[in-house]
């Protein structure tokens, strides 16, 4: 999967752990100096026409692998714009880098963020406001899917450009189906079916030993408990962001089910777990590639991978809702932000709209697609190799993949693509808008609040009790210290 998808739970807890949240407010950057005109020529040449000042070499944190190096070194091609860029590393949770080094006035000029804690960051003034250079530019708001907008924004100022984005759909194997006598076209649209077609989906070997299983609802795929409680209805954080919701009823009855299901479809936690890693372990990899679970909530980036299995006869739809739930999946990504210290803020600026806007974006399609040219020649998949974009958040840019390049593939990804669409414009919830200004907290404390519930170390209600004192209190911390901050 690309740079920009999601890390395993151990990936996770190690990042989380490994980021602060108590940080110091950044230097305000300084100004660009003006470069002098040149002299004129003679009284019979021309006019001499003034010449720009050599460019700036700006810093920018990011990624380092062929596709990004190649969006970079267009960048420098078209504006002349020095970029030194260096590896990002982990910062799918608050990139600790980054922000010690803006803590210490050392930052980059530019970085790519996740916009997981973005409202946890940026209110505490460690990216730059880019309000009056949107103004500056016009560029607006509304030129940006509507939730990852507002995850970039802090007390209606901008403090970032979003870059890229996902959803999360129910897959399902048809061939799997077929097998089993249910209709490949027709996917499970309620909690319940979805039960009754785990059941017939399962698959056990002659010595009774699980081979595959139809759903497993957790770690699985890309879905956390936040899909499965925004289906539900429930509530994550108040409006102003003071109140910490997961103790809301609709949240304990979400795990309710998801406790069941293990308990009545899958085995246990712990054996759905230990199936998994016996598929990484074996070379197998992901359980739905693999044919070992015929249906999963994931992302859509996984329609990418999929065409480079041309024998998976998959096909996608919105997640399953339970009684007086709604269509819902959530979304996440990165923005990329400029430090308050940068003393390039003009360059800066362009090189975050490269990222951003449109011409940036197909230079990223046209080096992403190179890349999976190389990917198919590498693996020796047979066939003319197929590219799935990664979702903009720019609405021209979106305009753009779709128009160039999910045009050319078939009907079932441009399906899924519509379907993403529709999500990003009507039925998703932002993975940072939802966490407020203690996400980090609220992130691993909901994921350890599941994973007790499910291996019965506590009950649902006790589970999410727990989960809204922590973060709570953590919430009730962080905005102590914004308030002292004036």
């Amino acid at each position: 999967m690309s740079v920009q998808r999601k890390y395993s739970r151990r990936q996770f807890l190690g990042i989380a752990a490994a980021t602060g949240t108590g940080l110091a407010l950044a230097a305000c950057a300084q100004g660009i100096p003006q470069a002098p005109a040149p002299a004129g020529g003679g009284a019979t040449a021309p006019a001499a026409q003034p010449q720009p000042a050599a460019a700036a070499t700006i810093n920018m944190w990011g990624w380092t692998d062929l596709v990004n190096t190649d969006v970079v070194t267009k960048f420098t091609d078209k504006t002349g714009i020095k970029v030194n860029l260096s590896e990002l590393g982990d910062a799918v949770f608050g990139d600790q880098k980054f922000l010690t080094a803006v803590s210490a006035g050392t930052g980059p000029d530019v970085a790519i963020q996740n916009r997981h804690t973005f409202m946890q960051f940026a209110a505490k003034k460690l990216y730059q406001d880019v309000t009056p250079l949107m103004d500056g530019d016009d560029i607006k708001v509304d030129d940006f899917a509507p939730v990852q907008i507002k995850e970039t924004m802090w007390q209606g100022k901008v403090y970032g450009l979003p870059m890229m984005t996902d959803v999360r759909y129910l897959y399902w194997n048809r061939a799997h189906f077929q097998e089993v006598g249910l209709d490949p076209t027709k996917p499970p649209t309620t909690w319940t079916e979805l039960e009754a077609y785990t059941d017939k989906l399962v698959k056990k070997t002659s010595d009774g030993k699980m081979d595959r299983y139809g759903f497993v609802p957790y770690l699985y795929g890309n879905s956390w408990m936040w899909l499965y409680g925004f289906l539900n209805k429930a509530p994550a954080i108040s409006d102003d962001k003071r109140t910490i919701l997961c103790d809301d009823p609709k949240w304990a009855e979400a795990l309710t089910w998801m406790v069941n299901f293990y308990d009545k479809h899958v085995g246990s936690f712990e054996l759905a777990n230990a199936f998994s890693d016996t598929l990484g372990k074996s070379g197998m990899g992901e359980p739905f590639s693999a044919g070992k679970v015929s249906m999963s909530a994931s992302g859509d980036w996984q329609v990418g991978d999929f065409l480079r299995k041309p024998d998976l006869d998959w096909d996608a739809a919105p997640m399953p809702i339970p009684d007086g739930g709604v269509k819902s999946t959530w979304s996440c990504g990165w923005s990329v932000v400029m430090a308050p210290q940068s003393k390039h803020q003009k360059e800066a600026w362009e090189l975050m709209k490269w990222h951003s806007l449109e011409d940036g974006w197909h230079a990223r399609a046209e080096a992403a697609k190179a890349d999976t040219q190389r990917v198919w020649d590498r693996e020796k998949i047979s066939g003319e190799p197929k590219y799935w974009p990664t979702q903009a958040v720019h609405l021209p840019s979106l305009q753009m993949l779709e128009k160039e390049y999910v045009s050319l593939l078939g009907d079932r990804e441009k399906k899924a693509w519509a379907m993403g669409m529709d999500a990003l414009k009507n039925w998703t919830h932002g993975c940072g808008t939802e966490m407020g200004v203690a996400a980090l907290e609220y992130w691993v404390n909901m994921d350890n609040s599941v994973r007790s519930a499910l291996a019965h170390k506590m009950t649902p209600i006790e589970a999410m009790a727990d989960c809204k004192k922590k973060v709570q209190e953590a919430t009730d911390r962080a905005w102590k210290a914004i308030e002292s901050q004036g």
